[in-house]
């Protein structure tokens, strides 16, 4: 019997979000982000999507300067050390973004619920913030058949799709990490439709030979799509660090919006290729692998 191979080329991705569809963002901080997945997305014109990010920065901040967003669920956007994520910043103030803020455990729960199948979760708080009254479809009260008194609880949170980033895939999706993987396995339990993209795709026996490293079954995959550095200018340790280089020239674009408008028709007028010959091509590339080695180094 033959199985059906998941890999699509990315250029196809956008045609696996449907309309106003709640997307889920693989990734945290300066991790992992599913970049090339959210260039694609931006080059393809989208307007409608309903953002979920856990921890988000450059990934969120680009689509909400590219108007990609119609709304978001967050608990953070930021760019660190780097400073404000500009256009969302500015999206929020202006009120042109609709957003919907709760606490990173609150959210996680919510997914860990959506996983789980069951309606909500209890959590310890947040009693006595101002998230609790202001979004009365997240948090609520539950009691039980135990006697107990009611408990704070966030209701389960489930994305149409979740897009993550992994080390390696197999043509059926089970998605390895070799580094870090934050909430990417809860999110792609709780979406009912789970795009990975990868460093590479390899052979089923290639991911047996280490399948403790499998952190996402193919069952739970709809699609794969083979992207190198793609979390770039993000980290995808131990395969390369972030960028930093190209997140400060992001964020002096995104600081004045005709200089955005500009970085984004870069962006739009240039396949991931062409990008990646671009941004991470000869000396590049090789530095922001080094520069994992030598922090690997200092850590021992």
């Amino acid at each position: 019997m033959s199985i059906r191979s998941k890999t699509v080329a990315l250029s196809e991705l956008p045609a696996l979000v449907p309309e106003r569809a709640t997307v889920a963002l693989g990734g945290a901080w300066f991790a992992n982000h599913p970049m090339a997945a959210v260039r694609e997305l931006v080059r393809a014109g989208r307007t409608d999507v309903s953002g979920i990010a856990l921890l988000g920065s450059i990934d969120v901040d680009l689509l909400v300067g590219a108007g990609a967003l119609a709304d978001l669920t967050f608990s953070m956007v930021t760019m660190e050390a780097m400073g404000m994520a500009a256009n969302f910043r500015r999206a929020v103030q202006s009120g042109e973004l609709a957003i919907t803020e709760v606490s990173a455990i609150s959210l996680q729960l919510a997914l860990e619920a959506a996983g789980r199948g069951v309606p909500f979760l209890p959590l310890a708080g947040p009693e006595g913030s101002d998230l609790v009254p202001l979004h009365p479809e997240v948090y609520g009260r539950a009691s039980t058949s135990f006697g107990d008194e009611d408990v704070p609880a966030v209701r389960a949170i489930r994305p149409d799709v979740a897009i993550v980033h992994a080390s390696r895939c197999d043509e059926l999706g089970n998605a390895q990490f070799d580094g870090t993987y934050g909430q990417d396995p809860e999110l792609a339990r709780a979406a009912s439709r789970v795009i990975v993209t990868c460093e590479e795709i390899v052979s089923g026996e290639r991911i047996a030979e280490s399948a403790e490293l499998t952190r996402i079954p193919g069952f739970l995959v709809d699609a794969v799509v083979e992207a190198p550095f793609g979390a770039h200018p993000c980290s995808h340790v131990p395969r390369y660090a972030m960028d930093a280089w190209e997140l400060l020239d992001y964020q002096e674009a995104a600081s004045d919006p005709e200089a955005f408008a500009r970085y984004l028709d870069r962006v739009r007028g240039e396949t991931e290729d062409e990008y990646r010959a671009r941004a991470v091509s000869g000396d590049r590339g090789q530095v922001l692998s080094a520069l994992v080695e030598a922090a690997t180094v200092l850590e021992r």
